[in-house]
């Protein structure tokens, strides 16, 4: 048998400190006497200090030759202050499972925080509305365009998705939404696939999550310590998951595809409906919500940093790289697919509104937030103004949530009294008999289309609003 091996050492050294009655009588003297008694003649230094990044471990730092090997003070299990720190972790992974999502790199912790007390008392689809809202500014279109020109082809599981996230991305933003989240949704997938080396045998999706996550979460657990020696109970996921950070992430990814991403069908609980198998198998078509296309842009760049850590190349940062010139380039591409498709879907609504029809609905666009702006700027232009220069004070409520109608009240000392301003004369009968309870006139934009066959049974005044002369106050 050959001589024990420095790293042979540090592990008798650490079975001898377990027998210890509490590790808290670790002390230098301590394992400097150990190692001499164990045949360790060049001992460099032994001190007390802490070890660790983010959240650190006390500990005697042994150092033979320039190797350094760290004997915790605290035990792997039960101590109360990892415990506390367990159960914030806990908490936490417990919000991000409802939000459907993961612990976010490259967001500032200080909106991390602010978007988790957010969301910490509400309903998973109020959550959902509140995760849209926070992110908004910040996965921005400029963060979306530098995660495919700056960070995807670093990763070689990404390359080839590379010109298909591209193409995504400027028919995203050229309204055919649905189309470019059905493009990424199997990417994700085969990123996975690559990043797994093959070696004759097919892994299920689990196993390829496993071992991908379980290999990225051994190096972020030896870096942790700066690459001491520690003893194995404190480099696993269990005494790490609530002191570092990147572990933390990483097992929050892993938590997303099994739980949501890549759960079966059957199991699927979940309210944003971006699932692997629904999409597949035609189940539901509510996957194609809007929000997904950002969550799936910022997931295949997290596939990337997860693959950096999996292989140890370190080709994808932890940090957001500055946007260069080609991320420039791509997303002033994407704002002039968005301004001319703005422009577009102007001109689409006026043909349509001409013929006494809205635009047809589109899986991720029903029409009415162009239908509540265009409503709402003439409401303001063609009745409003109209009113006021007639002494009248007017209170202007929301277009109804389909964005038909918009109610007006003006009033004076004396009198008050409603206007309904509709978005089409071509508008549903039982809609003109509910305004014409409460209002005296109902008016539309645009010119008259069969008007006596949508404004009939009913006593109020109906007419374009161009031609419409309101009293005086």
């Amino acid at each position: 048998m050959g001589s024990p091996t420095l790293e042979d050492h540090f592990r008798g050294l650490w079975n001898r400190a377990r027998k210890l009655p509490s590790l808290e009588c670790l002390h230098p003297e301590l394992i400097q006497k150990w190692a001499g008694e164990r045949g360790i003649i060049t001992i460099d230094q032994v001190e007390e200090r802490d070890i660790g990044t983010f959240v650190t471990t006390k500990s005697i730092v042994l150092t033979v030759n320039g190797q350094q090997a760290g004997f915790p003070k605290v035990p792997p299990e039960g101590d109360a202050n990892w415990l506390l720190r367990r159960q914030l972790a806990d908490k936490d992974a417990a919000l991000w499972d409802n939000l459907e999502w993961f612990a976010p790199l490259w967001v500032p912790l200080g909106k991390t925080r602010e978007l988790l007390k957010a969301v910490e008392n509400c309903s998973k689809e109020r959550a959902l509305q509140l995760f849209n809202y926070h992110t908004s500014t910040i996965y921005t279109l400029a963060f979306q365009a530098v995660c495919i020109v700056q960070i995807m082809p670093r990763a070689r599981s990404l390359r080839d998705a590379v010109p298909l996230a591209r193409e995504a991305y400027l028919a995203f933003y050229s309204g055919y939404r649905a189309s470019s989240i059905a493009a990424l949704i199997p990417a994700l997938e085969g990123a996975l696939t690559r990043i797994v080396s093959q070696d004759g045998s097919e892994p299920t999706v689990a196993e390829k999550i496993d071992q991908t996550v379980d290999r990225a979460i051994e190096c972020a657990a030896r870096l942790h310590y700066h690459r001491i020696w520690v003893p194995q109970e404190y480099l696993t996921l269990q005494y790490l998951y609530p002191l570092d950070e990147r572990v933390f992430t990483f097992e929050s990814f892993r938590r997303w595809l099994k739980k949501s991403f890549f759960q079966n069908t059957a199991q699927y609980d979940g309210a944003t409906w971006l699932n692997r198998h629904l999409f597949a198998h035609g189940v539901s078509s509510d996957w194609q919500q809007s929000s997904n296309f950002t969550r799936l842009i910022v997931a295949l760049a997290t596939m990337g940093i997860i693959e950096s850590w999996h292989d140890e190349s370190n080709s994808v940062s932890l940090f957001f790289p500055e946007m260069d010139e080609d991320s420039k380039l791509l997303w002033q591409q994407a704002l002039f697919q968005g301004q001319a498709q703005a422009k577009l879907k102007m001109i689409e609504q006026q043909i349509y509104h001409e013929h006494g029809r809205l635009v047809p609905e589109m899986p991720t666009d029903n029409g009415a937030l162009l239908r509540k702006a265009v409503l709402e700027k003439d409401c303001i232009e063609d009745l409003v103004r109209p009113l006021r220069n007639m002494g009248w004070q007017v209170n202007v409520g929301e277009p109804d949530d389909e964005a038909l109608y918009i109610l007006v009240t003006a009033g004076n000392n004396d009198r008050t009294f409603n206007v309904a301003l509709l978005y089409s004369c071509a508008t549903d009968n039982a809609i003109y008999r509910e305004l014409a309870s409460t209002c005296e006139a109902i008016l539309y934009r645009g010119a008259p289309y069969n008007q006596d066959s949508f404004a009939y049974g009913i006593t109020a005044h109906v007419g374009p609003v161009a031609g419409w002369q309101p009293p005086k106050a």
